[in-house]
């Protein structure tokens, strides 16, 4: 196991090879905040009075990130990810100052000594997070800052937040609505990881709410209130982060899916959290067999747990107490079994093969007949099921079962 320093370490080595051609270096920011905290940290900043082309000169062929003055090199040490940059400005002390908090202001120089101008570690010990230096400088530097304040309160659990940086974000509503999605994407779904709630709660107090999530705009503080305990329900009962953000994202319905892109997360996640936003009435109202059946095959039974997981996190508010929901769960429950516990599904070549017809959708059709029949209880074993397809399949034709709606 890697030791919490392990990424400091890694940097402070790269380090000396700046010194010895007779430049300043440290390592900045998140590193030295988590170190402080006793925290583990997987990378590292290193930060350096060389020019770029110096740095690249020692590291040649290193991958870099954006463009000068605040290009990045990349340089993996001792298995860690170590970012290596010039000083934004004239020397270390005005590059901290550049920073976004004062807990990430903080530098450690190569003899371990920590450097620390704008009283990081001071509000460290008071967990408070609060911007470097005038806050509107911050801000106007990079509005995205004002969500990166929020989500810093996501996950540094126990800080609070700075009166007077709130009170100055809130004056950055409309800089923060005209950042680029993709970055305010990365934002929500660090937060997602954390106290989602939190973050929420600093959005709304920073005024800035409304911007990251649109469909917020103009809601009754009684259904903003409600949005705010589904989700701090679904962070009490699951750190999944699909589950978390169809429960932040579920009332976008169809529209959450555009948000996700446009958020630019990872795609197997967005598709994810958008199937259980579309089938989240299947879960509440409950679905005929051959819903169930149809999701099984094509999203699988850990899928349809986590949208089961939804639907009772939604039940927890829309409803008076939980029996009708779990009345519909255990109606569900027997159909999901049965297809998990069957085996080898059949295949559309094994159905072309046994029926003799071409790729179309009739083979989907009997694919959807067979798995109903398995869902029901009539089809136990593949031999039965290879069977079915052979004498009934081509022509057979199901009355879909729907299990009752109770109340």
């Amino acid at each position: 196991m890697r030791s919490l320093q392990e990424a400091i370490l890694a940097a402070l080595s790269l380090s000396s090879m700046l010194v010895s051609r007779g430049h300043e270096a440290a390592v900045v920011g998140g590193a030295v905040r988590d170190l402080l905290l006793s925290r583990r940290a997987p990378e590292a900043d290193l930060a350096t009075s060389a020019p770029m082309e110096e740095i690249l000169d020692i590291w040649p062929g290193s991958p870099v990130l954006g463009r000068p003055p605040a290009a990045t090199v990349i340089v993996l040490s001792r298995g860690c990810r170590i970012d290596v940059s010039t000083f934004q400005g004239k020397d270390l002390e005005e590059d901290l100052g550049r920073r976004d908090l004062t807990i990430n202001a903080m530098a450690m120089v190569p003899d371990g000594t920590i450097v620390d101008p704008w009283g990081g570690r001071s509000d460290l010990a008071g967990r408070l997070l609060r911007f470097t230096g005038d806050p509107v400088e911050r801000l106007i530097a990079d509005p995205l800052r004002a969500v990166r304040l929020a989500r810093f309160a996501s996950e540094l659990p126990g800080f609070r937040v700075d009166q007077g940086s709130l009170k100055t974000c809130r004056g950055f509503a409309s800089q923060v609505a005209a950042m680029p999605l993709p970055r305010i994407g990365r934002e929500v779904l660090h937060a997602l990881e954390g106290d989602l709630p939190a973050f929420l709660e600093t959005l709304e107090q920073g005024g800035i709410l409304d911007p990251i999530l649109p469909r917020l705009k103009g809601l009754s503080s009684s259904l903003r209130d409600t949005l705010f305990s589904r989700v701090r329900n679904a962070c009490a009962l699951t750190a999944d982060p699909a589950v978390r953000a169809a429960t932040l994202l579920a009332d976008e319905g169809t529209t959450a899916t555009g948000t996700l892109s446009a958020w630019n997360w990872p795609k197997s996640l967005s598709r994810e959290i958008s199937a259980l936003v579309d089938n989240l009435t299947v879960a509440l109202d409950g679905g005929d067999v051959r819903t169930w059946a149809r999701l099984f095959r094509s999203r699988g039974a850990d899928w349809i747990g986590k949208l089961s997981l939804l639907g009772f996190i939604y039940s927890l508010n829309s409803e008076p107490d939980t029996g009708i929901w779990a009345q519909r769960r255990v109606g569900s429950i027997p159909f999901i079994v049965r297809l998990q516990s069957f085996g080898k599904r059949i295949t559309g070549e094994e159905v072309m093969a046994l029926t003799g017809l071409e790729s179309g959708p009739e083979i989907g059709r009997i694919m959807e007949d067979l798995d109903e029949a398995v869902a029901l209880g009539e089809i136990r074993s593949r031999e039965d099921a290879l069977k079915w397809v052979s004498s009934a399949g081509g022509g057979h034709s199901r009355k879909s079962f729907s299990f009752p709606n109770p109340g």
